[in-house]
């Protein structure tokens, strides 16, 4: 969604966003009923119901020493088909967030190298062209994409 200013050839160098800490295991996104049974075949990440929605379990030792992503593929990038990835992937490193007064805003990670700050135009332009709402009304059908605030972002 964000590829016409976020660089594919960017995005597999870092891969920041499919790489998980076990502190930041609460960012893995969610999966509808229908993508989890449809990606029931990783025994080796057990996929586990939270509100509807499901997550995977990654599989964290004592140090918690992070854990990409299992259907990340190191030399071609994520294997998900467009139907099956998350929605919260395909917004990275954009995230809904509840600010100090509760409201849901949208944040942007500050460790995002795929947007610089000389990019926030652009992405200011490609929220405000629909793209701010589509995420928004998203947030309905998918509460999961709404994330407590982190300082490692920063409020668009």
């Amino acid at each position: 969604m964000l590829s016409d200013i976020l660089s594919p050839e960017t995005c597999a160098k870092c891969r920041n966003c499919c790489i998980f800490e076990k502190q930041s295991a609460w960012e893995l996104p969610t999966f509808s009923v229908g993508a989890a049974a449809r990606l029931a075949d990783h025994p080796d990440y057990p996929m586990r119901e939270e509100n509807g929605r499901y997550r995977i379990t990654l599989p964290y030792d004592e140090t918690g020493a992070a854990q990409p992503c299992p259907f990340l593929d190191p030399d071609s990038g994520c294997t998900l088909s467009a139907s099956e990835k998350p929605f919260a992937c395909s917004i990275w490193p954009v995230r809904v967030m509840r600010d100090t007064d509760g409201l849901l805003r949208l944040a942007l990670y500050r460790g995002c190298p795929g947007i610089p700050a000389e990019s926030h135009d652009a992405l200011d332009k490609l929220l405000e062209n629909g793209l701010r709402e589509r995420i928004m009304e998203e947030t309905k059908t998918d509460p999961s994409l709404i994330l407590p605030y982190h300082p490692n972002y920063q409020f668009l």
